[in-house]
Parts: C-alpha cells; structure tokens; sequence
C-alpha cells in the first residue's frame, strides 16, 4: 500500500459510521463482481449501476491520454526492471448499497468514479478481458454514445498490459442515500469538477419517483448547458430590497457552486409543483372574471423533484426563445436592439448579465407585448454605470448598482407595464463627462446615438450633461404612437 493510500484510508476511516464503511480493493475484484468485506466486516456486493441523476459518461481524449499515460509508466517495464511493491492507486470510488423493493440483490449505485471506472472498462474489452469490460451497464444515451466513441479511438491506441488486479481503489460504500448526496456534491477525486448544475441535477433527480426519472433525467439532458439561466435565477433571487445577499465573483468558482446548491438545491422545501403568479381579478356586472399567466416566478418559494425541474425547464426555455434564439419573428424589433445596444455596444458583460436578467423578469411577468419599450428603459438604467464611471466598469459595478437601485425589484413590485415605464423614466444618475477618443465609453456612446438617431459626439469632447436627456426623449418618440395600456393584461 502506498504512502498516498494510506493516507487516505486514514482520512475515510475517520468517516465510518454505521451507514459508511471503507474499503480497499481491486478495479478487478469490483468489476468482476466479488464479493468484496467493508471496514466493518459487512459483506459489499451486488450489481454496478448508474443513477439516473448522475451526469453521464463525458470523459474526452485528453483524459483519457491522462490514464493511459500513468497506466503505461507502471504497467510497461523493460524486462530487466523490478516490477514496484505497491498498486496502481486510482483513488476513491463512492458508491451507494441498497436493495430496492422486490429484489433479492442489492444494487451498487456509483456515486463518484463512474469516469474513471468506465473507461476502465473500456480498456478491459480492449484488452479482451470481457468479464470485466461488462461490469456496468450504460443507459444514457449520451453516454452509450460518449463510450462507443472513446473505444473506437482506444482500439487504435498501444495499451499497456494492465493487471486490473493491481488497480487499487478505496470504496466509500453509504447505506443512506443522504451521505451518499453528501459525497457526490463535495468528492471531486478526479476528472471534471462537478459545478452547480450537475449538483441540482443529482439533487431535484432524487426528489423525483423513480418510475419518471429516466424522463427526467433526458429531459434535463436536452437543456444543454444551464450556466447561462442557473447565472439569470440566481440574481433575481439574491439582488432583492427584502433580503440582498451578495453573489461571489466568476472568479471564484467554488464559491459560487456552493451558493447555487444552497439557493436551489438545499433550500428547497418538499411538497407540490406549485407555481406562484399574480392574480388579475375582472370585475363585472355579473361576478368576477380571474385570470392567472401560465408559468413560475423567478423568486418564488421551490419544492425539490418536479417542481424544481419544471421550474428550471421554464426559464430556460424562456431565456433561449428571448435572448439566444433568433427564429422568432414577432421578437426581431427586440433582437435588434439587443445585438446593437446590449453585445456589440460593449457596454460590460457584467451589465449584460443583469439585463438578461431584467429581461427574463419582465417577460416572465408581463408578457412579450411590451417587450420592446421595456427593454428600452431597461437598457438605459442597467448600462448607466457605463456613462457613471470614468472608466472600467467591473463586475462588482453591477452588483453595486444593484444593490443601490434595484431595478429587479421594480420590475417584481409592478402591477402593470405603464407603472413599470413610469419608474424607469424617473430613474436619474450623473455623468462623468470625460469621453476620450477610441476609449470603449467612446463607442458606446456613439453606438447608442445611432441606434436612437441622436446628435453624435465628436471624439474628444466632453459628452453633455444634457445626454440623458436627449436619451430619453429618443426613446419617448420611438414608442409616443404606440399605446401599451393593455400590456400585462393578455
């Protein structure tokens, strides 16, 4: 045994309880399904599987260049060479024992190590060690696809004679689906860092019965990457008047996995897929008329299962049809500000980020008809720091700005679209004058000008006190022959 597996045996020992036990033993004897004694004597068998709330099978060449380089140094030796005392150490390999309802066996759910134990695997049919190469069964799509294709690039490679009897590994074996939760989101022994998402992902899977998670599952899948709505949803609920809380910087990315599992993982509650909406009641000679929009709000309370998925399915659906998408023809007045105003005025991704935000909020609350003249006012109080600074406008610059003037919250607290126009138009800042030529202000600047058709500034003038002013009464022509009182209300 080497000095690192000592090691860490000594660190997982101290984690025994009676629902975690450790182990060391072979990827040979694991794979080949033997019956394998725990720390505490208990027997540890049964049938390898994957849960449905894993992430599937992802590792690329370059990780797999990574395995085989070290499997290569220890397994080919000149035949001169003294083969080494101790075992291939692979690390530690989480795994969940439970015998579900009805069956005489218990299942062996892999919690973390599937990456590493799959493509071990893969190597083992390789190496026509077939027994071994059937010891997990894949069931995700995705990963049937991922592992067919890194075997046909394996089977072109060298690969060293590996004695998988000499793969040592550590099990982490839990009896309680909590702890083993509890390793998934905090184990990272190797391959790629789980972030947030596939946290929530193994989190809302477990709340949901277990007949529908394959659905689930794929569903989540078909989303793609989450980074971008999992970034919306986690301003609009932390950047509140009510209760602010702060968000780590892009910087600090375990920061930030930590805060995303708390808001959306850990402070679920248990109960219904409930979605909150403001209630419009009509009132007319005979009665009332109620009417409730479809949909989630971004702040509301969430249940964990399908009512977290749902919710999360909504908004991402909703942030690629507004803001990613470009098919939609009743969106191209929108889109086209957006392109020119928002990503190519340069304005700050960091502003950026919250007006996709702001966006998402509006639409979600009041519909798309008066997207466009909202997007408008919107655009000019979220990017005001851009005209405020005198020069860099960083990422606390938007976090700052929202804590001292929170445009989220206007938005929430509207009743209607006018009231929200209204507030916005009301919403002043100063200006720092200083407009250098080929500075980014400068562009921006200009760039806004044109869109609106205003006087534009000469480089190396002063920009005018008096801008904001023109800005505003710009966008009031653009939108003085349309009427949205009835905005909010469809």
């Amino acid at each position: 045994m080497t000095q690192s597996l000592k090691s860490e045996v000594k660190t997982l020992s101290g984690l025994v309880t009676p629902d975690i036990v450790v182990a060391s033993t072979s990827v040979a004897t694991l794979l080949g399904g033997e019956l394998i004694l725990g720390s505490d004597g208990s027997p540890i068998s049964g049938r390898l599987t994957i849960p449905e709330y894993q992430r599937p099978y992802r590792w690329q060449v370059k990780h797999l260049q990574r395995l085989l380089l070290d499997l290569t140094e220890y397994f080919s030796l000149s035949d001169d060479a003294i083969p080494p005392e101790h075992d291939f150490y692979l690390g530690s390999i989480i795994i969940h024992q439970a015998r579900p309802p009805r069956m005489r066996s218990d299942v062996l759910s892999i919690i973390d190590g599937q990456q590493r134990l799959i493509t071990l695997a893969l190597i083992a049919h390789v190496l026509k060690q077939r027994d071994l190469a059937k010891g997990i069964e894949l069931t995700s799509p995705e990963s049937q696809a991922r592992a067919l294709y890194n075997l046909r690039w394996l089977e072109q490679q060298q690969l060293p004679a590996v004695d998988f009897s000499r793969v040592n590994i550590t099990l982490v074996v839990t009896r309680s689906e909590d702890d083993a939760y509890r390793f998934f989101e905090t184990q990272n022994t190797g391959g790629v860092r789980l972030d947030g998402p596939a946290i929530l992902k193994a989190h809302h899977l477990r709340g949901v019965p277990q007949q529908e998670q394959d659905k689930q599952a794929r569903r989540w899948e078909a989303w793609g990457a989450l980074d971008g709505t999992v970034d919306a949803l986690m301003k609009a609920r932390h950047w509140q008047l009510l209760k602010w809380r702060s968000l780590s910087s892009h910087r600090q990315p375990l920061q930030t996995r930590e805060e995303i599992v708390a808001e959306l993982a850990e402070r679920t509650g248990q109960g219904r897929d409930i979605a909150y909406r403001t209630a419009r009641v009509h009132h007319i000679e005979q009665g009332q008329h109620l009417q409730v929009d479809s949909g989630y709000a971004m702040r509301q309370p969430l249940n964990t299962g399908v009512n977290a998925i749902h919710y999360f399915d909504y908004f991402h659906v909703l942030r690629r049809t507004v803001l990613v998408r470009r098919d939609d023809p009743g969106l191209a007045p929108f889109h086209q500000l957006y392109d020119h105003l928002v990503v190519q005025a340069n304005g700050s991704e960091f502003l950026r980020k919250l007006f996709d935000c702001a966006v998402l909020l509006y639409v979600s609350q009041f519909g798309r008809q008066g997207l466009l003249e909202a997007a408008c006012w919107l655009f000019r109080a979220i990017f005001s720091p851009r005209l405020s600074n005198e020069k860099a406008v960083r990422e606390s610059t938007a976090q700052s700005f929202a804590e001292h003037n929170p445009v989220l919250d206007w938005i929430a607290h509207s009743y209607t679209h006018a009231e929200l126009i209204e507030t916005l138009q009301g919403f002043s800042y100063l200006i720092a004058e200083r407009l250098d030529a080929n500075s980014v202000k400068y562009r921006f600047v200009r760039t806004v000008q044109a869109y609106f058709s205003m006087n534009l500034s000469a480089p190396g003038e002063a920009l005018q006190s008096d801008f904001d002013t023109a800005l505003k009464q710009a966008i009031s022509r653009k939108f003085q022959k349309s009427s949205f009182d009835l905005v909010g209300e469809q």
